[in-house]
C-alpha cells in the first residue's frame, strides 16, 4: 500500500477524532456557561434576601478607611458571600454603619492593608472565567500578621488565600470537582488521589476536614512533597493511597487504621459510613472522626507513647506520627464522593 493511499485511508479517522474533540470542548464550555449562570442566579437571590430594599451590586460606596477616602463597588465587597465583609455591606446595615462628617462609611482599619484586600478582590471580580492565577497580597514579616488578623476578622481568609484541589491521576477516569463558597465537592468513579494546594500564594495548609458522602473508600492525610516516591501516589497502583507510601501518613476508616509509611496501626471501632467527618490538625499530629479524637502525637499523663528506632508503637489510641510540618501538603485518596468542608492555614507561613 502506497504512503499516499495509507494517508488517505487515515484521513476519515483523523477527522472523526477532531470532531469528537470539538464536541467534547463544546460540552465543557456549555457546562461552564451553565455553572456561571447558576452562580449569578445564586448571587442575585442572595442579594434579594440579604440586601436592603434599594441595595444593588452596582452601587458605588464611598468609604473612609483610617482617614483616607476610597470608592468601591458593592459587588466587589460581596465577592465572598459567606464572609462578614459581604454581610456588612449587603445593604442591610447601610443606615446603621458609622459614617464621617461627609457621610462616608467609616472603616477603622489601616488604609494600606485594607486597600490591598480590596485591590485583590477587584482583580478576582474582573477574572470572570477564573483562568488566571491571581497572586494574593504580599507583606513583610511585620505587616503580615496584621493583614492576617484583618482578613480573619472580616471572614476573608479563604477568599484572599484560596485553595485548589486537583486530580493526581494520569488515568482517563471520570472526576467531577465543584466548588462552592463553603466547600469542595468531589466525585470520582475510580480510585484516585487529590492534592489540596494553595492558589496564588505560599501559605501552608495546617489542618483540614473532609466529609465522606457516597464513598466506597477514603484515605486522607499528608505527604512530604520533597520525597520522590510520593510523586506517583494514586497514578499507577489501584488502592494505594496517602499513608501507603514512605513519608506519608493517612487515616483509613475502611481498614480501621491510621497508616504511616505503609504500616497499618489499628484503631478500634473506626468505620466508614455516609456522613463520616474526618479532621486532621497540625500537619497530622491530631486526628478526629465525627468530633472524637482517635489519634494524636501529643502525650498526656493518661497516655504514653513508646518510640523505638523507626518503629511507631501504639499505646491505646495515641501514636508517634512523622513530623513533616511545612514540607507537607494534604492529600485525599478516594472512590466515590466527598467534600472538603474546611481548611486552615499556618500563620507562620
Amino acid at each position: 500500500m502506497s504512503k499516499n493511499k495509507r494517508a488517505a485511508d487515515e484521513l476519515p479517522s483523523a477527522f472523526e477524532s477532531v470532531s469528537i474533540l470539538q464536541v467534547k470542548r463544546k460540552k465543557e464550555l456549555d457546562e461552564r456557561e451553565r455553572e456561571l449562570q447558576a452562580q449569578k442566579n445564586a448571587f442575585d437571590i442572595e442579594m434579594a434576601e440579604l440586601g436592603g430594599d434599594n441595595a444593588q451590586p452596582s452601587d458605588v460606596l464611598s468609604l473612609n478607611v483610617g482617614g483616607t477616602k476610597m470608592a468601591v463597588l458593592r459587588r466587589t465587597l460581596l465577592l465572598v458571600p459567606s464572609s462578614m465583609l459581604a454581610s456588612k455591606f449587603s445593604g442591610r446595615w447601610d443606615d446603621s454603619m458609622e459614617k464621617d462628617a461627609d457621610g462616608n462609611i467609616f472603616i477603622d482599619q489601616s488604609f494600606h492593608l485594607f486597600e490591598k484586600m480590596i485591590n485583590y478582590l477587584r482583580q478576582r471580580a474582573n477574572d470572570c472565567f477564573e483562568e488566571r492565577e491571581i497572586l494574593s497580597p504580599l507583606f513583610n514579616d511585620n505587616e503580615k500578621g496584621e493583614f492576617y488578623s484583618m482578613v480573619n476578622y472580616y471572614g476573608m481568609t479563604n477568599g484572599i488565600y484560596p485553595m485548589r484541589i486537583y486530580n493526581r491521576s494520569s488515568n482517563e477516569i471520570h472526576v467531577e470537582i465543584g466548588k462552592s463558597p463553603e466547600c469542595f465537592l468531589v466525585t470520582s468513579e475510580e480510585w484516585c488521589s487529590f492534592d489540596l494546594r494553595p492558589r496564588g500564594h505560599c501559605r501552608a495548609i495546617k489542618s483540614f476536614e473532609v466529609t465522606a458522602l457516597e464513598c466506597q473508600r477514603i484515605q486522607m492525610g499528608w505527604v512530604d512533597e520533597t520525597i520522590s516516591d510520593v510523586v506517583d501516589l494514586g497514578r499507577n497502583e489501584i488502592g494505594v493511597g496517602v499513608g501507603d507510601r514512605h513519608n506519608s501518613i493517612g487515616l483509613d476508616p475502611s481498614r480501621s487504621s491510621i497508616v504511616i509509611d505503609g504500616k497499618l496501626h489499628r484503631i478500634d471501632d473506626l468505620q466508614l459510613k455516609k456522613g463520616t467527618s474526618i479532621r486532621s490538625e497540625d500537619y497530622g499530629n491530631r486526628w478526629y472522626v465525627d468530633g472524637q479524637l482517635v489519634a494524636s502525637n501529643e502525650v498526656s499523663e493518661s497516655y504514653s507513647v513508646l518510640l523505638l528506632k523507626e518503629e511507631r508503637v501504639r499505646i491505646n489510641k495515641y501514636y508517634i506520627a512523622p513530623r513533616i510540618d511545612l514540607y507537607a501538603h494534604p492529600v485525599i485518596s478516594a472512590t466515590g464522593s466527598f467534600k472538603v468542608t474546611s481548611f486552615f492555614y499556618d500563620d507562620a507561613t
